[in-house]
């Protein structure tokens, strides 16, 4: 009989550790982000949420620096259940979803809290709700990535100051048609030959986030910046709808309020380094100009009424409204 016992004692362990161990699970994460950028940081402290909320059964496994492909592969890594988490921008979305491409239009979006307005709104849920019936892109979180602003070798404060500017823009065709749209005449170059380009007046000026200015000096080859805020970019938390039905509701539970905080600290860090930099560029002597936007908004227009006709009357309209 003691015998016995014991064999059932070692039995009821052995199943313990199992089940353990089938609870157990590591979720992958792939990003373009590098360490130590904001979005790393809130990925970071996500997956430390994660791993003390579920008592170390739910581990995030982060790849950072493209490790896992183009943007474009990694968010059919996830519709394949291959990945379980990725990020990509709302605006973005629209090779996928084509109407998302009004919210990556210039100056549709006035600031972050109006994109979250956006998100929510029928227009947007109907968006979301779409990328998850049909790719399988769960939406998490949005988070804030930047807001881009323009800077050049002389002052912009009107759309004619582009006028006949050789404009580097990424090959991306909301921002080639803000380009036109100013007048400017958009040039392609390669991210990584920018200041080389902008050095030897291949082009004249380049637009992007301040962070991105910082960090990749374009200030020693452009002597103004001009805060034109045409573009109000975030960044999405994808989640493979597949790994979301595989969490228990618990589970479930603590990977939306991990990913909460990460964004509230990824947010609180683009936010101050914005701030930071348009002080820092002072102090070097750059020329900082905060032009009145309403004139960049009204040479838009045309953009616009294309828009309202490919995706339906008063579709740019309704969204502004949501400032």
């Amino acid at each position: 009989m003691k015998t016995g016992l014991i064999s059932l004692a070692l039995a009821g362990l052995l199943m313990a550790s199992q089940v353990s161990a089938q609870e157990a699970r590591t979720l992958r994460l792939g990003m373009q982000g590098t360490a130590g950028d904001p979005q790393f940081e809130g990925v970071t402290e996500a997956a430390r949420i994660i791993k003390e909320k579920s008592g170390g059964r739910l581990t995030l496994e982060i790849f950072p620096n493209s490790q896992l492909g183009t943007f474009t592969e990694m968010m059919e890594q996830v519709t394949l259940g291959e990945l379980d988490f990725t990020l990509n921008p709302f605006g973005g979305m629209d090779a996928w979803v084509p109407r998302a491409v009004v919210a990556s239009t210039a100056y549709v979006v006035s600031d972050f809290d109006h994109l979250q307005k956006i998100i929510a709104s029928d227009w947007g849920k109907g968006i979301v709700e779409e990328m998850r019936t049909e790719h399988k892109w769960r939406v998490v979180d949005s988070w804030y990535f930047g807001t881009r602003h323009t800077t050049a070798k002389k002052p912009i404060e009107k759309p004619a100051d582009f006028a006949g500017m050789k404009l580097r823009v990424p090959n991306s065709a909301p921002l080639l048609t803000w380009a036109k749209a100013m007048g400017a005449s958009p040039t392609p170059v390669a991210f990584a030959e920018v200041y080389l380009a902008l050095q030897t007046n291949q082009v004249d000026g380049q637009e992007n986030p301040l962070p991105i200015i910082d960090a990749m000096k374009f200030t020693e080859v452009q002597s103004h910046v001009s805060l034109t805020g045409h573009l109000v970019q975030d960044q999405l938390i994808l989640m493979s709808e597949d790994t979301w039905n595989a969490l228990e509701p618990a589970d479930q539970q603590v990977v939306m309020e991990a990913f909460e905080a990460g964004g509230a600290l990824n947010n609180k860090l683009v936010r101050e380094k914005e701030a930071s930099l348009v002080d820092a560029f002072r102090e070097r002597d750059i020329t900082v100009l905060e032009p009145d936007k309403a004139a960049f908004r009204e040479a838009m227009k045309p953009v616009y009424e294309d828009l309202d006709e490919k995706f339906g009357a008063g579709t740019v309209q309704k969204l502004l409204d949501l400032r």
